[in-house]
Parts: C-alpha cells; structure tokens; sequence
C-alpha cells in the first residue's frame, strides 16, 4: 500500500470510532520497508459499515493472523 492509499484509508477507518487497528505489523517477523514506501493496517476490531466502505471505495479486506488486513485492488 503507497502512502496515499494508507492515508485514503486511514481517513475512512477515522470516521468510525471504535475500530481498532494494528499499523505496519511485520510479516514473518520480516520489517522490509515498512514505515519507509510500504504500509500495512489490520483492523482488530470495528462495525461492518468500516469493511463496507473500505471494499466500496476500492480496498480489499482479508483475513490473517494479525485480523483483518486492509489492501489495494
């Protein structure tokens, strides 16, 4: 995810306020440029009008280990 997408999303994710997310989680314990040209969220907790908009506007939610992992088509 490119920055601007991050902030697209994190802008839709901060109209909701008891959703809670995880930023920039290592993937098997590997950091690779997180923070730097890659971003990552996983939402651990949040209404379902947050994973509608999200798929609406052009992300993609799937499950993983961490919870919901927020990605670009």
């Amino acid at each position: 995810m490119t920055h601007e997408q991050f902030n697209k999303a994190m802008a839709i994710i901060a109209q909701h306020h008891s959703t809670e997310i995880k930023i920039n989680m290592p993937k098997n314990h590997f950091v690779g440029d997180l923070g730097v040209t890659k971003w990552t969220i996983h939402i651990t907790r949040c209404c379902p009008s947050v994973v509608t908009k999200l798929v609406s506007d052009g992300f993609t939610c799937q499950m993983d280990e961490n919870g919901l992992a927020v990605g670009v088509i």
